[in-house]
């Protein structure tokens, strides 16, 4: 006989077209968190619809039997899918791993092989009444696995998937509360007339109206998809959102919540929580509210923020893109540009640096022309003036002594640039041999003192160890060009008070002895202090200042302590004068009396 398709056959038919067609939306959205789960749910839906057009229509009970059936083929995969779903849906991914999977369809297909084979052992239909003459509708008798396998394990999946919507919805505000109420009650529908069916309160004997509530369902889920940007709203763009891009990629909606995040992001902004989808993005847990701050504020095009935390100071470029046909909906792109920016800085300082460099070299070498021009000028001036005829005895004297001190002057000069030259080719070598300190400081003593009694200065030494102990190994001409160099500075800026030589052996630092030079002049500008022992530096650039030099006198004596294996620093916290110190390892020897040509040799 011909299949006998009546108005039952027609609703399962819609409800089967509703499934597939909201089956096809989702389809259309599946690179967005969920609408895969939805499709799956949604076939399901339609595959179980479509059984009972033909089983409603069978006009044979086998007939009948053979498409319920097929019927149970999407039927009882219909409540694991759901579950899957709603799961997708709230963002708890971490339920839907393979080994959570396997347990949630394992029940399904043990039913469905217990269907398939009935008639061997009857655990899903006991027994069957005879067709209806009116509905061509027949009654199905169920057995303990249909209790076991398909009622008790739908409901108890529905109890959890009610359980993780409730705790979504009660969370959230529209358009995520909208969508979270849509799936709760379009989840309900197909169970309320579950349990009509069940209770035997149908309208029509033998007639399944569960599948036909999955009608309105779909209804809900099209009208969701078409009108609220269902599963727009949910992770937007998924397929952009690459997990393993370094930069951090976020969308927001209109009130600030989190449609997507992906792992960069939640790294740049110290979320823990993986489960973040639908929240605000202010939600408490975040490390970096700074950056924050600035992701949220409704500025767009590119910005760049530095955020200070424990790990030091991070640089960030955002940029915000706002989304096609999503009202105040953006795109927020956040990169970590702290080593682009640490390169920046160095390029820029190092630019300085050269620039500045240049400027030394410049102002130097002009202060070098003026500082051998003039006492090339006093040599060559004060010679002419020798070789007038009658010149009396004293002008002689005085000129020659000019002369001397202009020659001297100049050969200090060439000395300190030979010396300097040397020092940056690293052609300059350490010669220690045993030399007495205190007769060092002593002899510098002497040589000065006339130059500070001239300008009416008092010059003091202080040798702190005994004549015994003051053998060490050093190299005696650098450190008596350190002393010099020192000595001379000090008397030079300073134009009343005193200048003291010192060192002392201190035991709370063994193997070391600390020198010093203290004076009462000028003091050095702030803004020196870090740089006085470069090269080319001096108190004033400028070829006209006050005091003579090439300023090359601390450059050398830093290069000189730090060959000996020392420090030299300048104390920052003297508020009249300048104290210099320094330091050397202390070596000391036996006391030897030393040959006429040692002691001669500091001179």
């Amino acid at each position: 006989m011909h299949p006998i398709f009546t108005v039952y056959s027609l609703l399962f038919l819609v409800t089967a077209l509703v499934s597939f067609f909201v089956a096809f939306l989702a389809w259309q959205r599946r690179f967005v968190k969920g609408a895969k789960a939805l499709t799956l749910l949604m076939i399901a839906a339609g595959i179980g619809a479509l059984g009972l057009i033909f089983e409603t229509a069978a006009p044979h009970p086998a007939d009948k039997i053979f498409w319920a059936k097929f019927e149970f083929i999407g039927g009882i995969a219909t409540p694991a899918l759901y579950l899957t779903f709603v799961l997708r849906f709230t963002g708890k991914d971490k339920f839907l791993s393979p080994k959570y999977l396997v347990l949630l369809f394992s029940v399904p297909v043990i039913t469905l092989l217990l269907t398939l084979t009935n008639e061997k052992h009857h655990l899903i239909w006991s027994g069957f009444s005879a067709i209806s003459e009116k509905t061509n509708l027949m009654e199905y008798y169920h057995g303990i696995g249909f209790w076991l396998g398909y009622i008790v394990y739908s409901y108890l999946v529905l109890f959890l998937s009610v359980v993780f919507l409730i705790r979504f919805i009660i969370r959230q505000r529209n358009p995520f509360l909208t969508q979270g109420l849509i799936v709760l009650a379009g989840g309900l529908c197909p169970w309320i007339t579950s349990l009509l069916y069940l209770s035997g309160n149908n309208p029509v004997t033998g007639l399944d109206i569960t599948p036909i509530s999955i009608t309105l369902s779909g209804v809900l889920a099209a009208y969701a998809i078409l009108n609220i940007s269902f599963l727009n709203l949910i992770p937007v763009a998924r397929e952009t959102l690459v997990e393993t891009l370094p930069d951090g990629i976020i969308v927001l909606d209109g009130k600030n919540r989190i449609l997507d995040i992906n792992e960069a992001a939640r790294s740049f902004l110290g979320i823990q929580n993986k489960s973040i989808i639908g929240f605000p993005a202010d939600s408490p847990g975040l490390a970096e509210p700074q950056l924050l701050k600035a992701i949220t504020d409704r500025e767009t095009g590119d910005q760049t923020r530095e955020v200070s935390n424990s790990s030091g100071v991070k640089t960030f470029r955002i940029l915000k893109h706002a989304i096609k046909n999503h009202s105040e909906s953006r795109l927020i792109v956040i990169r970590d540009i702290s080593e682009q920016r640490q390169a920046e800085c160095a390029l820029i300082k190092a630019k300085e640096q050269a620039e500045e460099s240049d400027r030394l070299k410049s102002s130097f070498l002009a202060n070098m022309s003026h500082e051998i021009r003039t006492p090339m000028n006093g040599i060559l001036g004060f010679a002419d003036l020798l070789k007038e005829p009658g010149l009396p005895e004293e002008s002689t004297q005085l000129y020659v002594s000019i002369i001397e001190s202009s020659g001297i002057r100049l050969l200090n000069i060439i000395n300190d640039l030979i010396d300097i030259s040397k020092i940056e080719s690293g052609n300059m070598n350490v010669h220690l041999s045993e030399t007495n300190i205190n007769k060092q400081t002593k002899f510098i003593y002497n040589f000065f003192r006339p130059e500070a009694e001239k300008k009416g200065l008092t010059l003091l030494a202080n040798n702190s160890l005994p004549t015994a102990e003051a053998f060490v190994l050093t190299d005696r001409e650098k450190l008596y060009a350190i002393l010099t160099n020192l000595v001379k500075n000090a008397i030079k800026f300073t134009s009343s008070g005193f200048v003291e030589l010192g060192y002392q052996y201190s035991p709370s630092s063994p193997g070391q002895l600390l020198f010093y030079v203290k004076d009462t002049g000028t003091g050095i500008a702030p803004e020196l202090k870090k740089v006085i022992f470069e090269r080319f530096r001096q108190g004033s650039e400028s070829y006209k200042r006050k005091h003579e030099g090439a300023g090359l006198g601390l450059a050398i004596s830093k290069a000189y302590v730090e060959m000996l294996g020392g420090q030299i620093w300048i104390d920052t916290n003297t508020e009249v004068g300048s104290i210099f110190y320094f330091t050397l390892p202390y070596h000391p020897v036996p006391e030897k009396k030393e040959h006429p040509e040692l002691q001669q040799a500091c001179c």
